[in-house]
């Protein structure tokens, strides 16, 4: 179960560490423009939305089993993805499982409803944003009384992460906007996106069809089983190695056969680009 070497919780976050150093160098040998090519940006850009999700799994399940460990590997999340990691505790921990697609949840798929759903998709990340911005109360503030370990670790984040963005920016800011700001942007823009993917015309009220779920195994093999989302609500804090166990026994015997695919790709395809649609946004 532990990873030996480091005092990781599960052996399999090997791979979650492979997936961020191949991250680090890709991200370090262009910003210093040791080596570039254009096509380089297209695995630097997926793997920044693998950390993206990286970061998701390790606030749901940390990662190490020290309590230092576990801080130090939250500023390395925040530097490889621009964004802090205890910033998305209260949008995805507290609003959006725990009060999936009602108003409170600020990656609703309601926020969006045009009738051609690749303009959702496309527009609803940067709405959820917007959204999220009006309404969002100040976690520190929160934190500072009523979880004073969580507001250190943010704070400290914070202290670390901006100061860094902009002694980058100020050294090269045009390689600093080209191979750090855009794969971050992307990565953030996809995280968010995969949202509509997997609720838009599920059951929020069910216990078992309020997600749908991607089961195929290559593709989950890269992002760490993200696709077994029915599984992950009903489990939050069930690590991401035991999901497919978890969706085989206790999901898919009881879920609605159409909510499960076996393809991102085909999914998306489908559901965004091929007249699939969404059933509400079909009725505006």
């Amino acid at each position: 179960m532990t990873g030996g070497v480091l005092p990781l919780r599960y052996a399999e976050d090997w791979r979650s560490l492979l997936f961020l150093g191949t991250l680090a160098g890709l991200l370090a040998v262009q910003w210093t423009g040791l080596v570039r090519h254009w096509l380089m940006l297209v695995p630097t850009c997926a793997l920044a939305f693998v950390a993206c999700v990286i970061k998701h799994n390790h606030i749901h399940c940390q990662t190490f089993t020290g309590r230092g460990w576990n801080a130090a590997f939250g500023h390395v999340l925040g530097l490889l993805t621009g964004h802090p990691t205890t910033a998305i505790i209260t949008a995805h921990n507290v609003r959006h499982h725990r009060e999936n697609q009602t108003p409170r949840d600020w990656v609703r798929c309601s926020l969006v409803g045009f009738r051609w759903n690749w303009l959702n998709l496309l527009c609803f990340p940067f709405v959820a944003v917007v959204r999220m911005r009006r309404d969002k109360p100040s976690d520190l503030a929160d934190w500072r009384t009523r979880a004073p370990r969580v507001y250190r670790q943010a704070l400290a984040e914070r202290v670390v992460l901006y100061p860094t963005i902009v002694t980058f920016a100020l050294l090269d800011w045009r390689s600093t906007l080209v191979y750090l700001a855009a794969p971050w942007l992307f990565a953030q823009w996809s995280i968010i996106a995969i949202n509509l993917l997997q609720h838009q015309d599920c059951d929020p009220r069910s216990a078992h069809d309020h997600s749908r779920n991607v089961t195929g195994r290559l593709v989950n093999w890269f992002v760490l089983n993200n696709g077994f989302h029915s599984a992950h609500h009903a489990r939050p804090g069930l690590h991401w190695s035991r999901l497919p166990a978890y969706h085989r026994a206790s999901i898919l015997p009881h879920m609605r056969p159409d909510l499960e695919e076996r393809s991102l790709l085909a999914a998306t395809w489908r559901r965004f680009f091929a007249g699939g649609g969404s059933r509400a946004a079909g009725a505006r």
